[in-house]
């Protein structure tokens, strides 16, 4: 079962970075979950909110600002221990380093159509010349970018994420011709992954936190899981290697 570290690992280490990543790699993480968002010189970089108010030192839109000075915040919010400042990274400054090592599920944020279209444009140039294809899923919460990644690299899988508490978001899945289906476990059930699955989608099941979460994830029969605490959810598997073929 593959284990995601989502935004790296974010319970244990500065999310979307290059150091939490770095941290997730060392602790045995063979898959990346990761966020991006244009900046105002229209680079992708990798950062979950709409602002950097939360993440770093600064405070704005993160479309007001530049790769070069997203690069230069202080993005250890949350870990003000942590040995060193680390900033925003750009999406290649990640790829530069991983492409080839771990499996990718890069999350395409909600944004104006507009956008969404040179944001999408920007990634499947980038999983083309990375030649991430195979070892990459563009996942995302917005139909409309998972129909604009559709047209502009139809190869590429994709995976809808949603609540996965209605027929609705299942049906949303597979109209959008989605390989993956990313179900919360706050509101997703068996029945939606069985019926998923049941549908040729393979099942990603968020956010294994606590023992308790990855043992009803793992009951549910999920394909694999993100988690904010990597280290918690590798322990747990290594407790039972019959799932390690999954």
């Amino acid at each position: 079962m593959l284990v995601f570290g989502h935004r790296g690992a974010r319970g244990e280490a500065p999310e979307n970075t290059l150091a939490g990543f770095a941290y997730a790699r060392r602790l045995g993480v063979a898959a990346f979950e990761l966020d991006v968002r244009l900046s105002a010189d229209e680079q992708l970089v990798v950062i979950h909110d709409t602002t950097v108010d939360r993440t770093t030192d600064a405070s704005g839109p993160v479309s007001a600002f530049t790769a070069a000075e997203l690069a230069r915040l202080d993005a250890r919010a949350g870990f003000a221990g942590w040995p060193a400042p680390v900033g925003v990274p750009r999406l290649v400054d990640v790829l530069d380093v991983y492409a080839g090592a771990v499996c990718f599920a890069i999350e395409v944020k909600t944004d104006a159509p507009e956008r969404l279209e040179r944001v999408c444009a920007l990634l499947a140039a980038a999983i083309e010349r990375y030649r991430l294809l195979g070892n990459v899923t563009v996942t995302s919460f917005d139909p409309v970018a998972l129909e604009i990644m559709r047209r502009l690299a139809a190869d590429v899988p994709r995976a809808y994420i949603g609540a996965y508490d209605a027929p609705a978001f299942l049906e949303t899945a597979r109209r959008l011709g989605c390989a993956q289906a990313d179900v919360p476990l706050a509101r997703g059930s068996a029945a939606v992954v069985r019926a998923a699955q049941a549908h040729g989608l393979r099942v990603i099941g968020w956010q294994g936190n606590t023992r308790d979460d990855l043992e009803k994830l793992v009951t549910w029969g999920v394909d694999g899981l993100t988690s904010d605490y990597p280290s918690r959810a590798l322990a747990f598997l290594r407790e039972r290697p019959h799932l390690s073929g999954r």
